[in-house]
């Protein structure tokens, strides 16, 4: 199941967040630019990816960061909530201060919930679960995979399972130096045919034998990346559909561009690959699109 409809966030300002660099390998904390520069940057690639995902008929509910707030990582809205497309939705316990001001009534009201569940007092307990940035779903079989981390904790993810009634296979995963990675997001995407994921990020065997299980039981060929092409987002993607059915793969041009040509024609048997400019967002984001771009089902 695949959404046609996502919430974007354009960025005001955003920078480097120094609140959650301590654990984003993928961020850049050190630059030449000034903030002015960035947040231009940022925003025009921003809008050139919007333009994209309208060009092929994928319906976006528009917000803007707002300007009194100072959040930086506002772009990235698909960390503190989620929908599930039974109509619930969740909203979710953020690791750094500052991201727990992204919350917004008046997306929420957007979302038009069947139900609103608020885990975000979990918070206070030192629990964190960062939305789809923490879990990757697969909704036709009920399942979420999740890498565990500082933003991703056992015990909140058991009390998701049982008010969501989704099963959730976890596993540890790390970069190449060893440093845990910060979300699921960056090293797996799931389709309804492929799974994009980094198998040697897992260090574990058992691990590695449980999650190819689970994707022949649901029917998904493994798109295996590697730790470079982890670095560059190929495992930042997002499969989505279009009101007419039709089903693209969207993520940043560098991410298309470390795909090799195999992976790409596999991954096209499912959907078009649409991909767009991500650089600065990337750098300084350590996100980049499957993170700009909350699923409304």
């Amino acid at each position: 199941m695949n959404a046609s409809t996502i919430v974007m966030v354009r960025p005001l300002s955003f920078c480097s967040n120094p609140e959650t660099s301590g654990s984003n390998s993928f961020q850049n904390t050190s630059s030449s630019e000034s903030q002015d520069t960035i947040v231009q940057k940022a925003q025009q690639e921003f809008d050139q990816f919007q333009h994209v995902l309208t060009q092929h008929g994928i319906n976006i509910l528009k917000f803007q960061e707002l300007s009194h707030q100072n959040t930086p990582d506002a772009l990235f809205p698909n960390n503190w909530f989620c929908k599930l497309p039974d109509g619930r939705v969740f909203l979710f316990p953020m690791f750094a201060p500052n991201r727990r001001r992204e919350f917004r009534q008046d997306v929420i009201d957007a979302l038009e919930a069947k139900e609103v569940i608020d885990l975000r007092s979990h918070g206070e307990k030192g629990l964190f679960l960062e939305g789809t940035g923490s879990l990757i779903f697969d909704h036709d079989f009920k399942l979420a995979y999740a890498c565990l981390a500082p933003r991703t904790s056992t015990e909140l993810l058991k009390i998701f399972s049982e008010l969501s009634g989704y099963k959730i296979v976890t596993f540890e995963s790390v970069d190449k130096n060893g440093k845990q990675i910060y979300h699921t997001n960056v090293m797996m995407a799931l389709g309804k045919k492929n799974v994009v994921i980094n198998l040697e990020s897992i260090h574990d065997p058992k691990e590695v034998e449980l999650l190819k299980q689970f994707f022949t039981e649901t029917g998904k060929v493994i798109v295996d990346i590697s730790h470079d092409q982890m670095e560059n987002f190929d495992g930042n993607m997002l499969l989505l559909q279009n009101h007419r059915g039709e089903k693209f793969w969207v993520c940043s041009t560098r991410a298309y561009h470390h795909l090799r040509p195999e992976q790409r024609a596999q991954l096209e048997i499912e959907g078009k690959i649409l991909h767009s400019p991500l650089d600065t967002i990337e750098a300084y984001g350590g996100g980049g699109a499957r993170c700009l771009m909350g699923e409304v089902f």
